[in-house]
């Protein structure tokens, strides 16, 4: 196409076709190409956004469209232009964000002109385009320096796009006395729009304001409240979402359908599956819209790591309630733990899903001193010896080890009168060598001496709390003395076993010193089982719920977020 020069008479469509053709060929002759387009857009406006348009709407990044952009924005038609019906949403926004990137104040042009292009009389935009960029300029924006043209919106006759600028405001100013003050208003639709202003903010204010608004006689209002209140890492969201999808009104079960879909949660499948039953066909739509919006989440969530978790029982009858569980989340390379959201774990007491419960984060654990009491044997490569190298993947830096094997009852007994401490190390090549060469039986000595060697902390070094993890074949013949057992308890450590077993005398001292013990009944569970108990002790977080029921067989436990998921089952 030949364009010998400029000519101010052109007729819009050889304009459009000029425009075009300069873009696609910008690369030939950039400064005619500048100059060209820059008569173009002071000749015809309207015929140069016409040709625009359609350039506009491709994915491809070139020379000639970051120019057009720049015309676009620097002659004011940005407006104009993400307001054309031929956009979607997506183009709209794409065409917002490189406007951005040309002139980092295009977000407060837009929102000016937008404020003076609907208060002024016979707007040339309907209400829904309005709204549409204003959705836009949320996306674009960081909020507070185009809240002077927001609150110009708050006057405008239409309450649709009054509430529209609710929630821009709210997002923009994060301010609860000014969302709280919005709460008086009688149209529910502004009231809505400023709790979800606040989406994502989380302090005390926030909480005490969406437990108000979670109880708003209004279903969209008390909808947006429990769904910013589920994402912040309420529990108390989730039973009464359950509770919503309940109720008489089918507005506000249509409305607890939808906000479960937004938690992307599948501890809410079974609720939404009944819902696809449900006699309003507005509420059937709603659950299996959020089914689907679910099922992809999870899918999701299962595409990112998987995390090991391991759990222990803090009472010593967990069939009594309270129930409490302390939980460890670990990487399986031993990288550092996710930060989980209390939402984010789900619960099962006997397939039986539980809404209520409290979940708590511990503060990182101080540096460890761990003693592994293990039997005495000859082999190398043995289950227990391979759960204690497993776990130097959780091993830090500052945390002490020590390793003492005791002689098995069933072994010609050894001296008692040995009184070593413990022999603790931060090197793991050291504490390799010791796991790979058996220890000489003369400085061994039975399990309960050596349980009363490593429980006194007086002599040898030693960093934060000492911790220890007992293996046992489940052969102990005799009982533990009461002076061992007191000197447990007053020394307030814990001491985790691991039994093949039953073993009678061993579960009763576990029993009187409120210790956990755990039965692994083959090789690959005492290896799972004393991995476990390592991580036991880095835990995370404590859960806390009553109890379901008056007994309790089994336990699962999930967690489920963007990042990652992982599942087990906590042994009683």
């Amino acid at each position: 196409m030949s364009v010998p020069g400029f000519k101010p008479s052109r007729p819009p469509a050889e304009v459009r076709a000029i425009v075009q053709y300069m873009v696609r060929n910008f690369d030939r002759d950039p400064v005619r190409s500048r100059e060209i387009l820059r008569d173009l857009v002071l000749a015809d406006r309207q015929a140069f956004l016409d040709g625009a348009m359609a350039l506009l709407n491709s994915p491809e990044e070139s020379r000639g469209l970051h120019y057009l952009v720049t015309l676009i924005v620097s002659q004011d038609l940005l407006l104009q232009a993400l307001s054309n019906p031929l956009f979607t949403q997506e183009q709209a926004l794409a065409l917002a964000r490189s406007a951005m990137r040309v002139d980092s104040l295009a977000d407060v042009t837009l929102a000016k002109q937008l404020a003076d292009s609907a208060s002024a009389e016979g707007s040339p935009l309907p209400p829904d385009r309005v709204g549409r960029l204003m959705e836009i300029l949320a996306a674009i924006s960081d909020g507070p320096r185009v809240l002077p043209s927001l609150m110009r919106m708050l006057r405008h006759p239409n309450p649709y796009l009054r509430s529209k600028a609710v929630k821009l405001i709210g997002r923009g100013s994060r301010s609860i006395k000014w969302v709280q003050s919005r709460l008086a208003e009688s149209d529910p639709r502004i009231r809505a729009n400023a709790i979800e202003g606040i989406w994502g903010l989380d302090t005390e204010e926030s909480r005490a304001l969406l437990q108000v608004a979670a109880r708003d006689g209004n279903n969209r209002v008390a909808g947006n409240a429990l769904v910013a209140l589920y994402r912040i890492g309420e529990c108390a969201a989730i039973p009464e979402l359950l509770k919503m999808a309940t109720q008489e009104s089918i507005l506000f079960r249509s409305t607890a359908a939808w906000a479960m879909g937004e938690t992307g949660d599948p501890r809410f499948t079974e609720a939404l599956a009944r819902l696809l039953r449900d006699t309003g066909a507005a509420v059937r739509a709603r659950a299996l819209s959020a089914l689907g919006r679910i099922k992809t989440v999870v899918a999701q969530s299962r595409q990112g790591a998987e995390w090991r978790l391991t759990a222990m029982w803090l009472e010593n009858d967990p069939q009594k309630g309270p129930r409490r569980l302390q939980v460890t989340i670990s990487t399986r390379d031993g990288a550092d733990p996710p930060k989980l959201l209390p939402t984010s774990f789900i619960l099962a007491e006997d397939g039986h899903p539980l809404a209520t419960y409290k979940v708590i984060e511990r503060p990182p654990v101080e540096s460890l001193s761990v003693v592994f009491l293990f039997p005495r044997s000859a082999e190398s490569g043995t289950p227990w010896m391979e759960a204690a190298l497993q776990s130097r993947a959780w091993k830090r830096p500052s945390d002490l080890w020590a390793i003492m094997p005791y002689l098995r009852e069933a072994d010609s007994a050894g001296p008692s009168s040995i009184d070593e401490p413990p022999q603790f190390s931060v090197n793991v090549q050291n504490l390799e060598a010791l796991f790979q060469q058996p220890t000489n039986r003369t400085v061994c000595t039975d399990v309960w001496t050596s349980i009363w060697r490593a429980v006194k902390t007086d002599q040898g070094p030693n960093r934060g709390r000492r911790y220890l993890m007992l293996f046992s074949h489940g052969d102990t013949r005799s009982a533990a003395g009461y002076e061992l057992i007191s000197s447990v308890i007053a020394s307030r450590i814990l001491v985790q076993v691991v039994s093949q077993a039953p073993d009678s005398h061993m579960e009763e001292f576990c029993r009187r010193t409120h210790n956990p013990f755990v039965l692994a009944e083959d090789d690959a569970a005492v290896t799972e089982r004393l991995c476990s108990a390592y991580l036991n002790l880095l835990a995370g977080y404590e859960i806390v719920w009553p109890a379901a029921g008056p007994t309790l067989r089994q336990l699962k436990l999930r967690v489920h977020a963007p990042a990652g998921w992982g599942e087990t089952t906590v042994p009683l």
